[in-house]
């Protein structure tokens, strides 16, 4: 306790300076507050209430793509409906839920993100650090099979983490690039799967034209063995188009689920099979 009254000082200074320097802070570094799969650095305005829906089809190619589910459009492997909201210009919180992808469906998710530190046009601050705290809980039936994961023997069971740094830069008129150091730590796994498992993302925005830009995000996995070898790295490639004050984004994805505690531990699709899918997010904001 005692060295937490001694850095409270600290913090107050640190928020103090960072307001005085408030007009100085580099904006737009991602264009939404997702890189594509996972978050980006930015926040919500305070006060602004976003409502998101997000869409993922099936496979493009491979045994279960192609022509006959017209390139995995008959297809939805996952879908969020979520509200999130700017408590202060600083922090931002989420709910939804997620139809579910892998062996948990039907989930309900929530967040708080963070800034720590902000990118300032004079380069007094080079980078944003922010944080990430996430979790699931999926309120399915449970299943009867007790070898599966969603057996559930306990409510905690239900239950998966993610916590996550994003370090971020933009470089003006070149782009920007996120680094995102992860861990994912789930309740309940396989005997041959582990609970908790350490990522590292990267993301990179490239803008051409003012009003376009192309995207790219990818998490590695540091552990791969035992059922880790039949899990891929999610990787993610997005064409963004700016108009009208939105951003319409358009990406493929090997991975099928939203969430950390999804497509970080429990992607299935191999690029080179064609087992990936398109996605899509529509977002509304609303200020309250």
């Amino acid at each position: 306790m005692s060295k937490i009254l001694l850095a409270f000082p600290f913090f107050i200074v640190t928020f103090i300076s960072t307001a005085q320097i408030e007009d100085l802070r580099t904006e737009n570094t991602f264009s939404a507050t997702r890189i594509i799969n996972g978050h980006s650095n930015e926040i919500l305005d305070k006060g602004t209430l976003e409502f998101r829906v997000e869409h993922k089809f099936g496979d493009f190619a491979g045994s279960n793509g192609g022509l006959q589910n017209f390139f995995g459009i008959d297809n939805a492997s996952d879908i969020r409906i979520a509200l999130e909201y700017g408590l202060t210009e600083r922090i931002m919180l989420g709910m939804g839920r997620i139809k579910g992808f892998g062996p948990y469906r039907g989930l309900l998710d929530g967040f708080l993100k963070g800034h720590l530190l902000r990118q300032t046009t004079d380069n007094s601050t080079p980078i944003t650090l922010s944080a990430v705290a996430s979790a699931t809980l999926s309120y399915a039936s449970a299943s009867q099979d007790v070898s599966l994961v969603n057996h559930y023997p306990e409510f905690s069971h239900r239950l998966a983490y993610a916590a996550q740094l994003i370090v971020s830069r933009k470089f003006e008129k070149i782009g920007s690039v996120a680094l995102l150091p992860t861990y994912t730590h789930r309740n309940y796994v396989r005997y041959d799967d582990q609970n908790g498992l350490f990522s590292l993302g990267v993301g990179v925005r490239i803008p051409f034209l003012d009003k376009f830009a192309l995207v790219s995000e990818y998490y590695y996995n540091f552990d791969q063995s035992g059922i880790r070898d039949n899990y891929k790295n999610s990787l993610a490639l997005a064409f963004e188009w700016m108009t009208f004050g939105h951003t319409f984004s358009v990406y493929a994805a090997n991975a099928g689920g939203f969430g950390e505690q999804q497509f970080i531990p429990y992607t299935t699709g191999d690029w080179s099979k064609g087992q990936f899918r398109l996605g899509f997010a529509i977002t509304r904001k609303f200020e309250l």
